[in-house]
């Protein structure tokens, strides 16, 4: 079981299998909400119940999509990156660890901050000002909106209004509680030491590993129907890494 940071649930996550692969790579939606999506097929509570994605808060469901990736590749992340120096210009790669990234950025409750009259909304001690965490659903909702941050103070920030210096204080209480996994990395060009700060899109890069990998499900299904004569739907039902160590011996010089 995996206890979420943020609200505290307990959920268990299972990997995607070939019904999710083909689903991955066939789906039209954008990145975001195709991850809200899956997870919310993956997860579920420690009742065995689905898990709605798109009502986690960010941090949380960043955290499970890191997860996924986690099991799916390994801890290590590792990326190219072109140097942004304009005399150099060279490849180089950047590369952390899922758990070191997650042990760092850890929420916590301010001082300033108490339960609000509605449950999942909280108050600024001493003002009038409420407000809630972002969620998933809210992400997926604003892609693409013009100034998304200030269409989400307006769902997650009460009343609308308030001084900025109170919203200011506001805004840094929900980024301690939920603070957002997506956000600039740093990186040292090894060539020249050039100093770049690069954006690290959570759904973006993991949905991205994800749907790369499902682009040999067709494979895998041919493979493993003329092979074993098995139907569609139960090379679909089988977990991935069987399907794919399947196919993997076959496409080796397996049975013919």
């Amino acid at each position: 079981m995996i206890r979420l940071p943020v609200s505290q649930l307990d959920i268990s996550l299972r990997q995607p299998a070939g019904a999710e692969d083909l689903w991955l790579f066939e789906s039209s939606l954008d990145a975001t909400r195709l991850a809200v999506e899956l997870v919310s097929r993956l997860a579920r509570t420690d009742r065995g119940e689905a898990v709605d994605a798109a009502l986690l808060p960010i941090t949380d469901f960043e955290t499970v999509l890191l997860l996924l990736r986690e099991s799916a590749f390994g801890d290590g992340i590792r990326s190219d990156v072109v140097c942004g120096a304009p005399a150099c210009r060279s490849t180089f790669e950047v590369s952390f660890r899922i758990s070191d990234f997650l042990d760092e950025h850890q929420s916590r409750m301010p001082a300033s901050v108490e339960a609000g009259d509605t449950e999942g909304w909280f108050r600024l001690r001493g003002t009038d000002a409420t407000f809630r965490l972002p969620c998933a659903g809210d992400v997926a909702d604003l892609a693409g909106v013009a100034k998304p941050e200030v269409v989400l103070a307006g769902r997650c920030i009460r009343p609308a209004g308030i001084r900025v210096a109170v919203r200011r204080r506001v805004e840094r209480a929900m980024e301690a509680m939920a603070p957002s996994l997506s956000g600039e990395v740093q990186a040292e060009c090894p060539g020249c030491g050039a100093v770049m700060r690069i954006y690290f899109d959570v759904p973006q890069f993991v949905m991205r590993e994800l749907r790369d990998q499902s682009a040999f499900i067709y494979r895998d299904i041919h493979l493993l129907a003329s092979n074993y004569y098995w139907s569609e739907a139960r090379i679909l039902g089988l977990p991935r890494h069987r399907r794919m160590q399947y196919a993997e011996m076959l496409a080796q010089g397996g049975p013919a």
